[in-house]
């Protein structure tokens, strides 16, 4: 049997053992047999098992606040961004400087570090020179502000080139039909996942689940009426949505984050900043390409998966 002790380890797991079954030898006669101090003879007097523990930490810290932290996730939900990118986005969105080990330490508290791939997931091929698919996600938010209702971020992410839109406060049908009606792919379909609720108005499972299949029905209708396909994904972890709750929870209870005027911006803002990502920001996914860069060289060898021709702003 072979045996893994720590490299500083005085004791072997058979002394411990002996420690164990011998409550009736004082301390010190113990620590003299065995050749070790006081403090790890009743450190192993107080064990009920004769192994070493890990002394990883049990408690990953990051340099995030909570607020930083929700942000950083939601980010990550709706580009399914690698870390090199993801570093760009939370910064481009949101303002938010950290470490790429940093952010690597902040997905695995949330355990999001590791996605499914999406064509793994789905029972069509992404890659489908004939068009493309829309990934979307809403999240509802509390606005942190008094006297304010919950918003509401829905985005859309292109599973082929990248390109993202997003918006606060829309319906999800004219959400979607008005960005379909000007992209330049052709739309083959919508993958849609949950909703995502955090604010405290809904804490019940069963009105989050009214929620979703509201926004789900809405969305399936408006494929039925497109001829676009539909996929229902359910691949969010469970543990990933508890830990924005507390997290969430904790903001919420901070009484500084209520003396700000506002914490998710406009849309206006937010248009500025899509579009320095859909135009300016080479991506790592795209071998350092922007989305409208890797599109236009798409749409010089496939131009019959286009509506029409990708046209710069």
């Amino acid at each position: 049997m072979k045996i893994r002790l720590h490299k500083n380890a005085t004791t072997t797991p058979a002394q411990r053992a002996y420690i164990q079954n011998n409550p009736h030898l004082s301390v010190d006669s113990l620590a003299k047999k065995i050749g070790v101090s006081k403090t790890t003879i009743r450190r192993w007097q107080k064990r009920m098992d004769v192994y070493d523990r890990p002394h990883t930490p049990k408690h990953i810290k990051t340099a995030l606040t909570p607020i930083e932290e929700i942000k950083v996730i939601i980010c990550r939900m709706a580009f399914r961004a690698g870390l090199d990118d993801l570093i760009q986005i939370a910064e481009l969105f949101f303002n938010i400087s950290c470490s790429r080990a940093g952010l690597n330490r902040c997905l695995k508290r949330y355990e999001i570090s590791k996605l499914t791939k999406l064509k793994r997931s789905l029972p069509f091929n992404l890659k489908d020179y004939t068009g493309t698919y829309l990934y979307y996600n809403c999240f509802h938010l509390p606005a942190f502000q008094e006297n304010k209702p919950p918003v509401r971020l829905q985005t859309l992410l292109d599973c082929t080139f990248r390109t993202f839109h997003a918006q606060y406060t829309a319906t999800p049908d004219a959400f979607i039909a008005d960005y379909i009606q000007d992209f330049p792919l052709k739309v083959l379909g919508i993958i849609y996942n949950d909703p995502v609720t955090l604010y405290q108005q809904t804490p019940n499972t069963k009105a989050k689940k009214n929620i979703g299949d509201t926004a789900e029905k809405t969305i399936r209708q408006l494929c039925k009426t497109a001829g676009l396909s539909f996929f229902h994904m359910e691949n969010l972890n469970s543990g990933t949505i508890s830990a924005l709750e507390r997290q969430m929870e904790k903001a919420s209870n901070n009484s500084d984050f209520k003396k700000k005027t506002m914490i998710w911006g406009t849309n206006t803002l937010l248009t500025e900043q899509i579009s320095h990502y859909n135009f300016k920001l080479p991506l790592s996914f795209l071998k350092q390409r922007t989305p409208y860069q890797a599109m236009e060289a798409h749409y010089t060898q496939f131009p019959n998966s286009f509506e029409h021709k990708p046209v710069r702003p």
